[in-house]
């Protein structure tokens, strides 16, 4: 397993997640413990909402 961290805004981290789904290229966005203001933080909880792989019902 190989990974890339994307440095910079939510916005930038938007970009590189769509352009990697539109893509076909499996990803996961992992929790930045980073010093973020409570907006970006809320951005980037709406990002891995949205970029996450849906729960399989049973």
């Amino acid at each position: 397993m190989a990974k890339i961290e994307i440095k910079g805004s939510p916005e930038e981290l938007e970009r590189v997640a769509t352009f990697l789904a539109n893509n076909n290229v499996k990803f996961d966005i992992a929790n930045d413990y980073g010093n973020h203001s409570l907006e970006d933080l809320e951005k980037y909880e709406h990002l891995k909402t949205m970029f996450s792989d849906p729960v399989p019902e049973k």
